[in-house]
């Protein structure tokens, strides 16, 4: 789900040529868009996939020609959002995805080369944790693996310990050495979160919304660095606690016995 302004960031570079393009795509019955009941006329549309939206992507990401494509699509499913207490958090999670996609477009070195969506993490991460978004950004020769945490300073700080320690859990079982991303609404409810988020060595930083708007700048506040702010990039390359570096050592050994087994 992305509303125009997002799309005119990710593709276009005038926001009427994107208004265009989307109402075209409306009226083939490729996207289905609503205005949020709260924002009245004067809301921007945000768009889903209709049917034969959702068959379109479904054949293009198709890699075997003669396999029989199954898909199954409820656009009204996919409308449900428009109604969910959720909708300004997916907007809100979606939009630091869409501004690195967008900051890519102003760079020949620079691609936000993997975008999960929160369906799809729990999917992936086997109900380990939630995160709201996973992400992969290279720039240069820099490599960022992130999980995305998007705060609206409604969750307890104890519910966000917790998840420190289940991304504990997640880098030790997959060895993925990635960072925890967590946006926050401002600088207050920021320092609560840095504590909350101290107990468990996590490689983590975090920013608040209006820094989010760029997402690539120096605007992440790693863990135990005295406020310091930094590139996104400059965390392929910022020292990881010791907790996180021994959690990925037991993951890599465990690999490489599993592997000696196996062979």
């Amino acid at each position: 789900m992305l509303t125009t302004s997002q799309i005119h960031l990710m593709f276009f570079r005038d926001l009427n040529t994107a208004q265009h393009r989307m109402t075209r795509l409306h009226e083939l019955r490729l996207v289905e868009r609503f205005r949020p009941p709260r924002c009245g006329r004067d809301g921007e549309y945000h768009y889903v996939l209709d049917v034969l939206g959702a068959y379109v992507v479904a054949v293009m990401a198709n890699r075997d020609s003669d396999r029989e494509l199954k898909m199954r699509w409820r656009t009204d499913q996919a409308l449900s959002i428009s109604m969910s207490q959720r909708l300004a958090h997916t907007v809100g999670a979606n939009d630091l995805f869409v501004r690195l996609v967008a900051a890519a477009r102003q760079r020949s070195d620079a691609e936000l080369t993997t975008w999960w969506g929160e369906r799809y993490c729990k999917e992936r991460l086997a109900g380990i944790v939630y995160p709201d978004g996973v992400g992969v950004w290279r720039e240069g020769d820099a490599t960022v693996v992130f999980c995305l945490e998007y705060d609206r300073g409604t969750e307890q700080l104890g519910r966000l310990a917790k998840k420190a320690a289940d991304y504990a859990r997640l880098e030790e079982a997959s060895g993925w050495a990635f960072w925890v991303l967590v946006v926050v609404p401002g600088p207050r409810r920021e320092a609560g979160v840095r504590g909350a988020l101290s107990g468990q060595g996590l490689a983590a930083a975090t920013t608040t919304q209006p820094l989010a708007l760029r997402p690539a700048d120096a605007v992440w506040a790693p863990l135990r660095a005295d406020g310091t702010r930094v590139r996104l990039a400059e965390l392929a390359g910022w020292p990881r606690p010791a907790e996180s570096l021994t959690r990925l050592a037991r993951a890599a050994r465990y690999r490489q016995d599993h592997d000696e087994e196996a062979s």
